[in-house]
């Protein structure tokens, strides 16, 4: 029987992996990091196997203790708290486990730094990674940002250690409703959804060009699934450490084209008394969201070559046309279609 440390099952990752995990590897002893006897009783009541941790993202002793326990740790509650990071590359130095294993979440916003530094925001991007035959080019992005402290000490990790083995995923714009024990909403869509009803008509930063690739949440828990899958089975070098970095994605959609969408179909509902959309700066995205200028307005293309090829991953799940009708009317009913607010 594997032992698995995970942390994030609060949240929408976190929480949709911990459900993948409890139907594929049910004979694993799940160790689940929670704040709380809130959390705690949250997460065994939808998931009775699974042991609640008590503790945050600053309890260090604790963290190092499950990771150097655990076979497999899945890190989802954050991709740049560097203390929780720091704690399990200390857990796992320390283990007796054969192949302790580090699983990480990132976001493909990494792919935006040139954008964001010169403010250049709703215009098209030419740049499309690629996570096998273009894997040198991720690590000079990863190794020229300094911010990405937490991706430098899982790679530092697995190149130091010769036990270890780690992987990290960059998540693009992830849509789809969660199954976890607490938030089951995502971000990108529902809150630019939640903007666009507030304002009475669609919104794009710019002129909405910008494009992200897409994933359904499903589709994401079941990757890292299946990375937890192989952390049992004899090393296969191809997709570990220094080649342990993974793109997930079924499709790619610009941004103005998801402000089209939200607007046309809220104002099929009655929700909007327009199917217009409307253009604002990167200070009004930041105003209506956190980082909404990068989360909206930049640019992450990338094609997921890697899990496809050597994993035999491939995204099952509905697209984004069938999910912005869902997110809409559950925005709309959440904030029970307030009148327009003037907001842009």
């Amino acid at each position: 029987m594997s032992s698995i440390f995970i942390t994030g099952v609060t949240g929408f990752i976190g929480g949709d992996v911990l459900y993948g995990l409890t139907q594929t590897l049910a004979a694993s002893k799940i160790v689940a990091l929670v704040r709380n006897q809130s959390q705690a009783a949250a997460v065994t009541g939808r998931f009775p196997t699974v042991t609640p941790l008590l503790g945050d993202l600053d309890s260090s002793v604790e963290i190092q203790q499950a990771a150097s326990q655990a076979d497999v740790v899945l890190h989802l509650a954050s991709s740049s708290h560097e203390a929780s990071a720091k704690a399990i590359a200390d857990g796992i130095n320390n283990s007796k486990q054969q192949h302790p294993t580090w699983i990480q979440i990132a976001g493909a916003s990494m792919l935006a730094g040139s954008e964001v530094q010169s403010k250049t925001f709703g215009q098209p991007g030419s740049r499309v990674y690629n996570d096998l035959q273009g894997i040198s080019e991720i690590h000079d992005i990863i190794g020229n940002s300094p911010k990405r402290v937490v991706d430098h000490l899982v790679r530092g990790l697995g190149s130091s250690n010769p036990n270890a083995r780690t992987a990290i995923v960059y998540g693009p714009l992830i849509y789809g409703k969660g199954r976890g024990p607490v938030n089951q909403r995502s971000i990108q869509i529902p809150h630019l959804a939640q903007a666009s009803l507030k304002a009475g008509r669609g919104l794009r930063v710019g002129r909405g060009l910008n494009t992200w690739n897409t994933i359904h949440i499903a589709d994401l828990t079941n990757l890292f699934v299946k990375l937890a899958c192989e952390a049992s089975k004899p090393k296969n070098q191809q997709l570990w450490n220094e080649n342990g970095v993974y793109f997930a994605e079924s499709g790619k959609i610009a941004f103005g084209d998801i402000a089209k969408k939200i607007s046309t179909f809220a104002h099929s509902q009655g929700f909007m008394k327009s199917p217009g959309v409307a253009e604002i700066d990167a200070t009004t995205a930041d105003r209506l969201t956190p980082h909404g200028s990068v989360i909206w307005g930049t640019n992450a293309q990338y094609q997921a070559i890697r899990a496809r090829e050597l994993l035999g991953w491939f995204p099952q799940a509905h697209g984004i046309d069938e999910e912005i009708p869902r997110v809409v009317s559950s925005e709309a009913a959440s904030y029970q279609a307030r009148p327009a607010e003037k907001l842009v």
